[in-house]
Order: structure tokens, then C-alpha cells, then sequence
């Protein structure tokens, strides 16, 4: 099988699932796994910056993550990405498979809560970090939104949907559409 998709970046609203189904794909492929969220929380913890302010962090870090990110995207090779705004840096990327992960911001919101992380939030905390993400987005890049499905090959509601069924999905989808383009 020919590879012509090099790379896969999967974004998403927090909670949707993005950092287990990127980790699960990586392992699967065989790929290495590279997230932003993990710079930008481990930024935030450093500055003593509640994780919910997005607004805090310096545009010229957002940028240059962002860049690095991009510059992987469009020169490295096998890896799987995971970034909230990657596949608007990738949408004129064609060997990048792009993934959207939505879901119900109850249950989103919800799987915040009762997970362990970095930093603890509020629902309404949770919600702040959302709008600034957007809001933070527009300000650097573009009044377009990031994850407007039009940007993405493939998009999976997680709402109902438990991490294997969206590995299948997701990992059956990829291979469908990276032979087809193969053939092309």
C-alpha cells in the first residue's frame, strides 16, 4: 500500500477524547505522539496560570507552538498530533489526515471533572477555557473557526461512543481513506 497521508492531527473541544484516541492511534501505527496540550499545561503550571485562561498565556508562545506543530505537520513524517487548532494549519496540507472529535458539552464537561490531571477546574472554569480558546484563536490566526467540520476527513461524535469503538472508527477510516488515496 502506497502512504500518501504522512501524518494525522486530531482536534477537538477538551474532553472530547482527543489525547486518548491520538495516544491509541500512535500505538496502533506505530507512530510517535505529539500533543500541544501538553506544552501549553505544563506552561500554565510553570507560570502559575489557572489552566481555564488561555488569555494569560503570551501570544508569541501560542505562536511559536503553533508553528512547531505546523512545521511537523508539513515536513515530519508518521506522526499522530493532537491540537486544538492543527487542522486549520493543516487544511492545505494534503497528506495530512485531519480528525474531529465532538461531543455533548454535558458529558464533556463531565469527563473534566472526574479525571486526573494537571489542574483541577470548575464546570464554569471549563467553560471560560473553551470561549478563550476560540477567543485566543481569532486574535492570532483568523476569524474562521478551527473546527468547522468542512476542515476534516473524518468526524466522530464521542458522545455515546466508548475509546475503542472510536479507535476502530477512527484507525479503519484512516486506513480506508490513506489506500484509496493511495490508488488514486
Amino acid at each position: 500500500m502506497k502512504e500518501n497521508y504522512k501524518n494525522i492531527v486530531i482536534s477537538g473541544d477538551v474532553g472530547t477524547g482527543t489525547s486518548t484516541l491520538a495516544k491509541g492511534l500512535a500505538k496502533k501505527l506505530k507512530w510517535k505522539y505529539l500533543t500541544a496540550g501538553d506544552i501549553f499545561r505544563a506552561y500554565h503550571k510553570e507560570h502559575n496560570i489557572p489552566l481555564w485562561n488561555k488569555m494569560a498565556l503570551p501570544d508569541d508562545f501560542d505562536k511559536r507552538i503553533d508553528q512547531e506543530f505546523y512545521e511537523e505537520m508539513r515536513v515530519g513524517k508518521n506522526n499522530v498530533l493532537e491540537s486544538h487548532y492543527g487542522a486549520w494549519f493543516a487544511r492545505n496540507l494534503n497528506d495530512v489526515f485531519r480528525i474531529l472529535l465532538v461531543a455533548d458539552k454535558k458529558v464533556t464537561t463531565k469527563r473534566i471533572l472526574d479525571r486526573e490531571h494537571t489542574h483541577r477546574e470548575t464546570p464554569s472554569e471549563i467553560e471560560i477555557r473553551r470561549k478563550q480558546l476560540k477567543s485566543k484563536f481569532k486574535k492570532l490566526y483568523s476569524k474562521e473557526n478551527y473546527d468547522d467540520p468542512k476542515l476534516f476527513h473524518l468526524v466522530l461524535d464521542t458522545t455515546k461512543v466508548g475509546e475503542k469503538e472510536t479507535m476502530k472508527l477512527a484507525l479503519n477510516n484512516f486506513l480506508k481513506a490513506n489506500l484509496k488515496k493511495g490508488d488514486q
